[in-house]
């Protein structure tokens, strides 16, 4: 009798994850991050003209970014122009994929191979590193005290460890099936920005630019490309992380407010 009571009060606690997950993330969470700050010299109004350079690789992003970027520019004041040597600045912009993944594990995982350092400072600036999970376990493991009764029996036969079992197998199937049906969704969305700006025609020296790439020649070796060039012209990179977080969320209603956050990290640069 004992062992049912105490699967009728376990029960309850252990098997509301999907509740709290439906609750938790009911509301549609959408955040963007820059990973660097680009300030642009003030220009007269007659030296505000742009090159557009607008990609897509992503298979999922679909939204006119191109249209949307030409009106936000338009309505601030700018020209574009078809001539990238005419214009004062070049905006190149790629929605180069989404994932199905948290934003942690896609900034930790392939190119970017940031430390956990690293991402909490850019997804969240201005606060403290939180302590490894395994620290915060250990102290609460120091912190619990057992008590054991040993005045009640323990006369429990086969036939109670059989109808335990039967409890716990019907709760494990409906925590899955609970899960399955309530899942926390996230898709992360990765942006490269290319931004270059001209000089002004009074500065005494070019811009010295260098690049150097290694191209891979089969599985045992690879060429070094390096070349030096003097340009007019400034260049900054910047990444763009956006993700949306809600209980099954679906891409259709994650793309547009992930397409506004986009748009509202370029026109801070402008």
């Amino acid at each position: 009798m004992r062992i049912w009571l105490c699967l009728l009060v376990l029960l309850p606690l252990t098997g509301c994850m999907a509740l709290h997950t439906s609750v938790a993330k009911g509301k549609l969470d959408v955040q963007t991050r820059m990973s660097e700050t680009i300030y642009l010299d003030p220009v007269e109004p007659e030296f505000r003209t742009i090159f557009l350079d607008i990609r897509q690789t992503a298979a999922e992003y679909q939204l006119p970014l191109a249209d949307d970027v030409r009106d936000m520019l338009l309505s601030r004041g700018y020209q574009l122009v078809d001539s990238p040597q005419q214009a004062q600045y070049w905006l190149q912009v790629n929605v180069r994929t989404v994932l199905k993944e948290r934003p942690e594990v896609v900034l930790a995982s392939g190119e970017y191979n940031m430390s956990p350092e690293q991402i909490h400072q850019l997804l969240y600036p201005g606060m403290a590193l939180p302590e490894p999970e395994e620290t915060v376990m250990q102290r609460r493991v120091s912190n619990v005290a057992v008590y054991a009764d040993a005045s009640y029996g323990t006369d429990i036969d086969g036939k109670d460890i059989a109808k335990a079992l039967v409890v716990l197998a019907a709760w494990a199937g409906a925590e899955y099936v609970g899960n399955q049906l309530v899942q926390d969704k996230y898709y992360t969305m990765l942006t490269d920005i290319q931004l270059a700006e001209r000089i002004a025609p009074d500065s005494i020296g070019m811009v010295q630019e260098t690049s150097m790439h290694q191209l891979q020649q089969g599985d045992s070796g690879n060429n070094e490309l390096l070349w030096e060039l003097a340009t007019d012209r400034r260049k900054y990179q910047v990444k763009v992380v956006s993700f949306a977080n809600k209980a099954n969320l679906s891409w259709r209603d994650a793309e547009q407010p992930l397409h506004q956050g986009l748009l509202r990290s370029l026109a801070g640069i402008f």
